[in-house]
C-alpha cells in the first residue's frame, strides 16, 4: 500500500471518528471560536507586561463585566417579551392558519381551465407542505441552538487552555511531522489561521451589526418583540446566505400580530440590513480571506446542515475554508516555506 493511500485512509478514519462524536465536539468548537475572538485582546494586555495567564484572566474579567452590563440592561425587556409571546402564540398560530387558508381560497376561486386549475392546486398544496416543513425546521434549529448554549458553560475553561498553551500545542503537534515536511505544515497552519481569523472575527462583528440594526429599526417602527427579533436576526446571521431568511421568518410571524403592513416593514428592514452587510460590512471585515465562491459556501452550508444539523450549519464555512487551503496547497503545490 502506497504512502498516499495510507494517509488518505487515516484522514478518512479521523473524519469518520469526528462525525461519530460530533455531539461531544460542540463545547470544543465554542472554545475555539472564543479563543480566536479573545486572542487579540490577550496579546494586547500581555504586551503591556502582564503574564499570559494574568492577561487571560484580565480579559475574562473585562468580558464578564461587559456581558453582565448587557444582560442587566436587556434581560428584563427580553424576558418580558418572551412572556408576552408565550401568551399570544396560540392566537398567533390560529391567525396564521386563517391567513393561509384565505390566501389559498382566493387562488382557488379564480376561474381557470381544468388542467391549469389542477396544476395550481397541486402547486399550492406543495407550497403549503413546504412552508409547514420550513416552519418545523426553523423551530428545530431554535431548539438545537438553545440546547447548545449549555455548552458555553464549559467552553471558557477549554478556551483558557487554548489561549495559554496554543504555541506549545502547535510545537508538539509539529514534532510528529517529518522534518522535511515541517515547513509545508507550518505554511498550511498559517494559511488556515488567516482564513479562520478573517471569518470568525469578521462574522462576529457582522452578527452584532445585524442584530443592533434590526433591533433599532424595529424599535423605531414600534414593532413588538423588537429585542427578541433583533437577537434572533443576529444569531441566525452566523449562517451565510440562509441566516437572513431564517431570521426573517419568525420575525414576520411575530410582526403579523400587529398588522400585515408591519410584515412588509420588517421585510424592508431585513433587506436593508442584508444589503449593507453584503456591500459594505462583509467586504471590509472579511474580504476574500476565506477564499470561497458563494456557490461553494451554499453547498457547504447545505451539506453541513444535512449531516450535522445546527452544528453543521455553524461549522460548514470554517471547514470548507480549511479544505480550500489544503486543496490549494496539495494541488497547486505552493513552494515550501522554511
Amino acid at each position: 500500500m502506497s504512502r498516499g493511500i495510507w494517509w488518505a485512509l487515516v484522514f478518512a478514519g479521523i473524519l469518520f471518528f469526528l462525525y461519530r462524536v460530533r455531539t461531544v465536539l460542540t463545547p470544543f468548537l465554542f472554545a475555539i471560536l472564543l479563543a480566536y475572538i479573545l486572542y487579540p485582546l490577550v496579546v494586547a494586555v500581555e504586551s503591556r507586561g502582564a503574564s499570559r495567564v494574568a492577561a487571560i484572566f484580565l480579559v475574562y474579567a473585562f468580558c464578564g463585566v461587559a456581558l453582565g452590563i448587557v444582560f442587566y440592561l436587556t434581560l428584563p425587556n427580553l424576558l418580558r417579551e418572551l412572556e408576552e409571546m408565550a401568551r399570544k402564540l396560540p392566537h398567533q398560530a390560529v391567525q396564521l392558519e386563517e391567513l393561509g387558508q384565505d390566501a389559498v381560497g382566493i387562488f382557488r376561486r379564480v376561474e381557470l381551465p381544468t388542467t391549469i386549475q389542477e396544476a395550481v392546486d397541486n402547486l399550492l398544496a406543495r407550497v403549503q407542505q413546504a412552508l409547514e416543513r420550513l416552519a418545523g425546521r426553523v423551530m428545530q434549529i431554535l431548539l438545537d441552538l438553545f440546547a447548545n448554549i449549555v455548552s458555553l458553560l464549559i467552553s471558557p475553561v477549554l478556551a483558557f487552555y487554548l489561549l495559554r498553551d496554543h504555541q506549545a500545542m502547535r510545537e508538539r503537534a509539529l514534532r510528529y511531522v517529518p522534518a522535511r515536511y515541517r515547513g509545508d505544515a507550518q505554511y498550511v497552519l498559517r494559511e488556515v489561521n488567516v482564513a479562520l481569523n478573517g471569518f470568525f472575527r469578521g462574522q462576529l462583528w457582522i452578527c452584532l451589526f445585524v442584530g443592533l440594526f434590526i433591533y433599532g429599526g424595529l424599535a423605531l417602527l414600534k414593532i413588538p418583540y423588537a429585542l427578541f427579533i433583533g437577537l434572533l436576526a443576529g444569531l441566525f446571521d452566523i449562517i451565510p446566505y440562509f441566516g437572513p431568511v431564517l431570521g426573517f421568518l419568525p420575525a414576520a410571524a411575530l410582526a403579523l400580530s400587529q398588522s400585515p403592513l408591519t410584515v412588509l416593514w420588517v421585510l424592508l428592514l431585513f433587506i436593508a440590513a442584508n444589503q449593507i452587510e453584503n456591500s459594505l460590512i462583509s467586504p471590509w471585515l472579511i474580504g476574500d480571506r476565506v477564499g470561497l465562491h458563494p456557490l461553494v459556501v451554499i453547498f457547504a452550508v447545505l451539506v453541513g446542515g444535512y449531516l450535522m444539523g445546527i452544528l453543521g450549519l455553524l461549522i460548514a464555512v470554517p471547514v470548507a475554508a480549511i479544505g480550500r487551503v489544503l486543496l490549494d496547497f496539495f494541488l497547486l503545490r505552493r513552494p515550501q516555506v522554511k
